[in-house]
């Protein structure tokens, strides 16, 4: 078979096979892992067929090298420190060195809008998917009754992440509609994800990912009103958007009416935890919901300064929290730090973060080039995504479950093929 041919089978398959690792993340995820198997084979073989040398040598290929040497250096010292949990090191390892699969998503997408708006598609369908195969008509009323619900994910606060990105999908959305003629169905669509999003977000009652939509949202409005301002866009407030915004927000009073009491009772019972931080007496702070956070991370930070560049390895959070000055009851329900950055820095150090860090640059640079072609509303709302994404890692381990890596392989994937490729025409993306 001639390489021409070659390479158009290995891209359909792996498109496929893309496909399935996107669609089945929350419905089966063994038949996810399959795919992303057979999607890692077909990026290796598109990888050694590149044409632009640029592209094939490009120097995010360098920093993938030297986290895995990061990687390998550490494993020995962690396998030596916790003996006895040497084989999680290398499935904890892997679980970061994932994150840099974006690369692969990348390759694939090529700049393409269209090709990017059919994976995210794929991603959002398989959520809602699985949405609807967890969720149930009583949980749901049970919810709307003041009762926190997850809705059979990993716990409230990965709900609240998943209904968080549907919000922001929406919002960007319904955004866009105002913008342009539309169908009846699309101005549907947009409007019920974000009523969707809303409600999701106030029955998992999750504070974190309150806090981060609200400091979005009040972003967004700011540079909103500036962007109008500035280019004097009146023509935005539209009967439609005016309706589109009275049912969004009468939506949202309705739901944060009937949700008040549980939202009262939860920041009631941080009230004591918050004093005893005020008054300096740190030890006497309870193990509740934000004790438990200020106790781990005080002492994530003490571990951390005893190694600082290279951290102590990808499972060693476990052992850690063992051996730390934690009630039994902690230690037996928790095995990480609530907080992302810590578990990076726990993790692989100074070293580590700063790796992760420029991985993560390339793909805010390759998204933010949205923001300058006619695909701007897009650039919006993965770069709110991201922002949300970042304020609530600061309160919840995300990155270290299948949830943020997910949301890092596929969405950082869109960001860093425009940082690899620019934006190209569909016939030259579907011509390589």
């Amino acid at each position: 078979m001639p390489r021409a041919d070659w390479r158009k089978v290995n891209r359909a398959v792996g498109w496929v096979a893309l496909s399935i690792y996107a669609f089945f993340w929350l419905i089966n995820f063994d038949l996810s892992r399959a795919g992303e198997s057979v999607f890692i084979l077909c990026f290796v073989i598109a990888w050694c067929m590149e044409t632009e040398p640029s592209i094939k040598r490009h120097r995010v290929f360098l920093l993938l090298l030297s986290f895995i040497v990061l990687q390998v250096g550490v494993y020995f010292f962690a396998i030596e420190r916790f003996p006895d949990f040497a084989d999680e090191q290398v499935k904890a390892a892997r679980h970061f060195s994932k994150l840099f699969l974006c690369i692969a998503v990348a390759w694939w997408l090529r700049g393409s809008m269209r090709a990017t708006r059919y994976l995210l598609g794929v991603l959002l369908i398989g959520f809602l998917v699985s949405l609807a195969l967890h969720s149930t008509t009583a949980e749901w009323l049970r919810a709307l009754s003041g009762r926190r619900v997850d809705f059979g994910y990993t716990n409230a606060q990965h709900t609240a992440f998943f209904m968080g990105l549907v919000l922001i999908a929406g919002g960007a959305w319904l955004a866009r509609c105002l913008q342009r003629p539309v169908r009846g169905l699309e101005w549907g669509l947009a409007l019920g994800l974000t009523i969707l999003g809303l409600v999701g977000i106030a029955v998992t009652q999750t504070r974190a990912v309150l806090l981060a939509m609200a400091i979005v949202s009040a972003g967004l409005l700011v540079v909103g009103l500036f962007y109008l301002c500035k280019q004097r866009h009146y023509k935005v407030l539209s009967a439609k958007g005016v309706g589109a915004g009275i049912v969004v927000a009468g939506i949202l009073a309705m739901v944060g009416y009937a949700l008040a009491p549980a939202f009262e009772k939860r920041l009631q019972a941080s009230q004591a935890t918050v004093q005893a931080l005020e008054a300096g007496d740190v030890e006497d702070i309870q193990y509740n919901s934000v004790g438990i956070r200020l106790h781990t991370w005080l002492y994530a930070v003490d571990k951390i300064a005893e190694r600082p560049l290279t951290g102590w390895g990808a499972e060693s959070r476990k052992p850690l929290i063992d051996e730390g000055p934690f009630p039994e009851s902690v230690k037996h329900r928790f095995g990480h730090f609530h907080n992302s950055y810590l578990e990076i820095l726990l993790a692989y150090g100074v070293l580590g973060m700063l790796a992760l860090a420029a991985l993560t640059w390339m793909i805010l640079k390759g998204t933010a080039r949205l923001l300058r072609s006619d695909h701007r509303y897009w650039g919006v709302g993965l770069l709110s995504a991201w922002a949300f994404f970042f304020i609530i890692n600061m309160f919840e381990s995300y990155l270290i479950f299948n949830s943020g890596m997910y949301f890092y392989i596929i969405v950082g994937g869109v960001g860093m093929s425009y940082y690899l490729f620019g934006e190209r025409d569909e016939k030259e993306v579907v011509s390589t």
